[in-house]
């Protein structure tokens, strides 16, 4: 008899100690919390158009370099005869809002530049020059998307090999679109020095684009 009552002195206390592990103040509504994580993201290619394939080698052949026709005519060099175009930045950027700014980045930029190790004729620039972004329905606005340079950069002569030049400014949270979305770009060639300092040879150079935070 004596361990019959144990036994029920101690259901009484498992049983009264669930009832008071329940919250009783239920009404019609109920909440939780939902946590969500957004990391930065910056990513970028470049797509090319005229072979529908992320941007390979490009060859300037400076065999025919002439003002009018396919023959060489005496007396002339015409660099801007020499051009490649239709190549795309395709970018998606995720930086933080003005709220939240501890430890995030606001707004990133696109710089570019003759990787180190390249070589390039002397006294000539590549003038790299891009449109306006055009973007995909919902991937951000104009502002969201960068300001692109006003007459592009210009690496070789102006901005030697190894050193950034920016190209798009002001990045903020975007998705371009792949392929024919972003930035499009221009490659001409630009005499910028005196001609004595161009010579004959092989050069290849690595354009390497970056989109970076600082």
């Amino acid at each position: 008899m004596k361990n019959v009552k144990l036994l029920f002195v101690a259901l009484t206390i498992v049983l009264s100690q669930s009832l008071s592990a329940q919250d009783n103040d239920d009404t019609n509504i109920a909440t939780h919390i939902l946590d969500v994580n957004v990391p930065e993201v910056a990513l970028l290619d470049i797509f090319d158009a005229n072979t529908g394939t992320e941007a390979a080698a490009i060859m300037f052949d400076m065999t025919n370099v002439t003002l009018s026709g396919t023959n060489a005519e005496a007396g002339l060099y015409a660099f801007q005869d020499v051009s490649y175009s239709d190549l795309y930045l395709n970018y998606t950027s995720v930086v933080a809002g003005a709220a939240n700014v501890s430890g995030y980045d606001l707004d990133r930029k696109i710089n570019v530049q003759f990787e180190a190790g390249s070589t390039f004729p002397g006294n000539l620039d590549l003038r790299i020059m891009p449109e306006a972004p055009v973007i995909v329905v919902d991937g951000g606005t104009a502002d969201s998307a960068g300001t692109v340079m006003p007459g592009g950069v210009a690496l070789g002569a102006t901005t030697p090999i190894g050193t950034d030049a920016l190209l798009v400014d002001s990045i903020e949270s975007v998705y371009t679109g792949d392929e024919n979305y972003g930035v499009r770009l221009t490659y001409t060639l630009e005499q910028n020095g005196n001609f004595a300092g161009y010579y004959a040879g092989t050069y290849q150079s690595t354009v390497k684009y970056t989109l970076t935070d600082f």
